[in-house]
């Protein structure tokens, strides 16, 4: 089993909180549930997606189509290795979303903070309709 997390993070204050966290069977099952929760996450950060100036949903958009990465993330997770940083980025408020993978072997798994505790009103925006 592969657990496949997303975070948010700030810089300047020592917070994470776990936006999501979902198993999966198969490195390739883990690249999938990976590339689902950047779509939502690109989905939630792009305030409006045909606007010209780069959001920080771009980038996400430009991971879910590289195929060449999701191989390299399905390889390292076919070995047992723990894939820290998949994909991140930095969105509004200098929040840090970052989505990774891990063998659920090596994992040292711990109970998410309720989102009614996020203060960060960018963060809070992004935790409904995530499942932790």
């Amino acid at each position: 089993m592969i657990h496949c997390e997303a975070w948010a993070g700030t810089p300047a204050e020592p917070h994470i909180w776990l936006l999501s966290r979902e198993a999966a069977p198969t490195p390739w099952g883990a690249v999938r549930r990976l590339t689902a929760a950047a779509e939502h996450l690109a989905d939630r950060l792009d305030d409006n997606p045909g606007d010209s100036r780069p959001f920080p949903g771009a980038t996400l958009r430009r991971w879910i189509d590289d195929r060449l990465g999701h191989e390299d993330i399905a390889f390292r997770l076919t070995r047992h290795a723990y894939v820290p940083e998949a994909v991140s980025i930095t969105g509004p408020g200098h929040v840090l979303y970052t989505l990774a993978a891990m063998p659920a072997a090596g994992c040292i798994c711990r109970r998410p903070r309720p989102s009614s505790t996020v203060t960060d009103p960018a963060v809070r925006a992004l935790t409904g309709g995530w499942s932790a």
